[in-house]
């Protein structure tokens, strides 16, 4: 997130103050340190500490033109509020809620091989993760046992007593208690557990790899930001609704979609209501690409010539040479 929003940002001649999040900030001052003898003195500024203590003063301060953030959507709201009163810049970068449309011509193998990283990468604490796969009803059954079998093969656990892991903890117990909560509450309302669903007995913010299959389109688990280790699935009737309920969330960052009709994956894509669109495909990223959202995913875009944008101001000068 450092490298995403400071490259754009020196590049067009920026100073910068970066606060990394509050439980992550030692590779931010790590870099800081590496890069201290690269740039004048005051170009760039890293400052640590929670929110709640330094973020309103940094967002609401007249000599700071622009804030860049990546975060959760309730609190891109408070920042916009907060630069309403200067009419600051803003580029915001918020949650997600990833549909994966599987169609039934779809490789599925591939899918659900493709959703074992998408979905669990980093303990699925990703906006863009792979965490709500809608599948045709001819593939549903299918595509739910492949993806179980992958993520049996799931390793997890404390990276201080392994090195060949694939997925460590939760970022904090107050995390993990809200992805229990959500699981819990899903299942009491009747979606159904295909693997997983439950935290260790064993120190830590862990929590196992889970798979929840028909869940209601309309409940917590398939319309709220987990961010947690947990893909739901769901199956759809037709084409028409499965791009109704891909769009059908107040999200709007990536999406991605498997079929073997590159017809119906343009005719689809150009439907879907995210700023990312994957092809049989899902968490691809590259420095030429742009990243960002739509609705209340955000604005503004990480990444590509299009990041460029937001740290810079269109100016108009008119000179009257007098002839």
């Amino acid at each position: 997130m450092a490298a995403w929003k400071l490259g754009p940002a020196l590049a067009t001649g920026n100073t910068v103050v970066l606060k990394p999040a509050a439980r992550t900030p030692l590779s931010a001052l790590r870099f800081a340190e590496l890069i201290a003898d690269e740039l004048p003195a005051g170009v760039l500024n890293v400052l640590t500490g929670s929110g709640g203590d330094m973020g309103d003063l940094l967002v609401g301060h007249p000599k700071v033109r622009m804030v860049s953030i990546t975060g959760d959507t309730s609190t891109g709201k408070h920042i916009a509020t907060i630069a309403a009163g200067t009419v600051k810049r803003l580029h915001l970068e918020l949650g997600g809620k990833a549909p994966v449309i599987v169609f039934d011509d779809a490789d599925v193998e591939l899918a659900a091989e493709i959703l074992k990283s998408a979905g669990y990468w980093n303990a699925g604490q990703d906006c863009t993760a792979a965490c709500r796969v809608i599948a045709g009803p001819a593939v549903y059954d299918k595509l739910i046992a492949a993806l179980a079998d992958q993520v049996k093969t799931i390793k997890w656990g404390n990276p201080a007593d392994a090195d060949d892991l694939d997925m460590g903890s939760l970022i904090a117990q107050a995390q993990a208690d809200k992805v229990e909560g959500m699981v819990n509450r899903a299942l009491e309302a009747r979606a159904e557990l295909v693997l997983g669903g439950h935290r260790p007995a064993r120190p830590g913010a862990y929590f196992e790899p889970t798979v929840i299959a028909n869940p209601d389109q309309k409940s917590e688990i398939v319309q709220d930001e987990v961010f947690g280790p947990v893909v739901t699935v769901q199956r759809f009737s037709d084409e028409e609704q499965a791009v109704q309920w891909a769009n059908d969330v107040k999200f709007g960052l990536s999406s991605s979609l498997f079929t073997g009709s590159i017809g119906r994956a343009m005719r689809v894509a150009r439907r879907l209501q995210f700023g990312t669109v994957w092809i049989n495909e899902h968490f691809t990223l590259a420095s030429e690409t742009p990243h960002g959202g739509v609705k209340e995913s955000g604005y503004g875009k990480d990444g590509s010539k299009y990041a460029l944008e937001d740290y810079t101001v269109i100016k108009h000068i008119t000179i009257n040479t007098g002839v």
